[in-house]
């Protein structure tokens, strides 16, 4: 017994510690890394491919039609801190304008419009085979008509923006209005809420998680459109850079100009879901994160 009681009185050995273990990473930053291997290889390859000399000659991969990425590099460090340095600027101030301009102009009316008429069946019922006819035509030919209209400005380009994105935003909003469903608007009724409240409490909210949702493409179909419009006949913008380096031949150039509208086109989404998730924090995809 008296063992016994000895054993128990005596200290414990310290018992060591569970080997550290190495912190996961983040889903983020594997995304990241992901992405960043995705690049490497792809400009990689290209860059190797281009030196081959049995593939410069025999395929499309001569550097004279698709350049190379270490060319293209000189080319943007040339347009930043090199001998043209500036050069790029009042271009890409042009293009990026027009299209942050054109977007808020087709966004603002054509959300406008969509709710309009998401709330008047008749008057949507009436000018639905106007708006088909009008959706169905062929944007792009119609930017010499723009540009013989409104002429070579800003103003060609805006209006160019506005055709090519407003149905996008308008059928996406028409339809996030008439998406809620029929036992939330009875329940806000019975709870005594006006049409008014309604309006802005429930519809507006489920236009905007449409109209958020058509953002992305919104915004790489403002790009093209401010760029196509460049091409008819301008002397700024991105898409007169691409347009003069067709006509010199100089394939470093273009895809200089073609990847700063990418990464262009990167921030401008990049802001947009910052604004999504800013307006929109009700929603369940950002209080599951």
């Amino acid at each position: 017994m008296s063992s016994t009681m000895e054993s128990l009185d005596a200290p414990l050995a310290p018992v060591a510690p569970p080997p550290a273990r190495r912190a996961p990473l983040s889903e983020t930053v594997r995304v990241r890394l992901y992405q960043f291997l995705l690049l490497v290889v792809f400009l990689g390859l290209w860059e190797g491919l281009t030196r081959v000399p049995y593939l410069v000659k025999n395929t499309f991969l001569d550097p004279f039609f698709i350049s190379r990425p270490s060319l293209i590099a000189e080319q943007l460090w040339s347009w930043t801190f090199g001998a043209q340095a500036g050069f790029l600027l009042p271009h890409l101030a042009s293009t990026l304008g027009a299209t942050v301009l054109g977007l808020a102009v087709a966004g603002v009316t054509g959300f406008g419009a969509g709710l309009v008429l998401s709330q008047n069946p008749i008057l949507s019922r009436t000018l639905n085979p106007f708006i088909v006819c009008c959706n169905s035509l062929p944007r792009i030919a119609m930017v010499p008509l723009i540009t013989m209209m409104f002429g070579l400005g800003l103003l060609a380009k805006v209006v160019t923006v506005w055709f090519v994105v407003f149905f996008l935003i308008f059928f996406n909003t028409f339809k996030g209005s008439l998406s809620v469903e029929k036992h939330i608007l009875q329940f806000c009724q019975t709870l005594g809420a006006s049409p008014r409240q309604i309006l802005w409490n429930v519809r507006v909210p489920s236009a905007l998680a449409w109209t958020f949702a058509a953002l992305p493409n919104a915004i790489s179909f403002s790009l093209v459109g401010v760029v196509i419009a460049e091409f008819v006949g301008t002397t700024t913008g991105m898409g007169y850079l691409i347009v003069s380096s067709l006509s010199t031949l100089n394939a470093s150039e273009m895809f200089a100009a073609i990847t700063v509208l990418g990464l262009c086109g990167i921030g401008l989404v990049s802001i947009a879901e910052h604004l999504e998730r800013r307006l929109l924090r009700w929603s369940p995809q950002f209080n599951e994160r």
